[in-house]
């Protein structure tokens, strides 16, 4: 059985809450999506050999709210910068989920060298633009006396064949989640471009899609050269309603990878 340790790190905005689990090998680090938490990644990092890490992004589980109300994407890419930094993970396999993903090559732009791999989970890649309906959709909806009820519906589609468990999870980090949080990382994603990810890493990559809430923006599709692999009835988050094939999909990336 993995040991498991639980840190607290100095973030650039505050504290950051960590689960670092097992020891040697190529370390993975899991970044979580929008509104989540590190547990997302537990039946992961029970399974993996090797040392894995996770941690709550900025204003979300218990790590601390940014006093300067920065919350995109990359803000978290150095969350991962400092956790990677303070844990002396020199050169990691980086595993990003939703918003995690976006995080995750917001990292892969900044920083190539320390990685030794990429792995996108239900990511899309860049945003076509907003229309003027769509925006004015998004910031009504945004208003504080609309925020719950507007989420609730955004998650819905997504949270399509949860399990019980994994759906009663996500929802409860949402609402633990402030809103100024879970706003400023979603308008993030409108800048983020993920064309410059592959400009400037070179190395492995796999993403892992759901069937159901594949779109026009999907990595593979913007990047048909990308490995992928495709999961069917579950919701987008397919790492807690199908641990076991997520582990053995992420173990036969993992396999594949120089720990050099």
């Amino acid at each position: 059985m993995q040991s498991t340790r639980t840190h607290i790190v100095q973030g650039p905005a505050g504290r950051l809450a960590v689960t670092d689990c097992g020891e040697g090998g190529l370390p993975v680090l899991f970044v979580n999506s929008n509104g989540g938490r590190r547990e997302q990644w537990a039946a992961q990092q029970a399974h993996l050999k090797q040392r894995s890490v996770s941690f709550d992004l900025r204003g979300m589980g218990d790590s601390d709210l940014d006093p300067q109300g920065r919350y995109g994407a990359v803000d978290a890419a150095e969350d991962v910068h400092a956790v990677a930094n303070a844990l002396g993970l020199e050169r990691f396999v980086l595993v990003g989920h939703s918003f995690g993903g976006a995080a995750a090559g917001e990292y892969a732009i900044r920083w190539p060298e320390r990685l030794a791999g990429l792995v996108f989970v239900d990511t899309a890649g860049t945003m076509p633009p907003l229309t003027p309906e769509q925006l004015a959709w998004f910031n009504e909806g945004m208003r504080p006396e609309k925020y719950r009820g507007f989420m609730d519906e955004w998650f819905a589609p997504v949270l399509q064949n949860a399990k019980p468990g994994t759906r009663e999870a996500v929802m409860r980090w949402l609402h633990a989640t402030p809103r100024e949080v879970v706003a400023n990382a979603l308008e993030s994603l409108l800048a983020y471009n993920s064309d410059r990810v592959f400009e400037r890493y070179k190395g492995p990559v796999h993403t892992l899609v759901v069937d159901a809430f594949i779109q026009p923006n999907a990595y593979h599709l913007l990047y048909p050269n990308i490995p992928h692999t495709v999961f069917s009835g579950v919701s987008h988050w397919l790492m807690m309603d199908a641990p076991d094939e997520f582990n053995a999909a992420l173990d036969a990336f993992l396999v594949t990878l120089s720990p050099q």
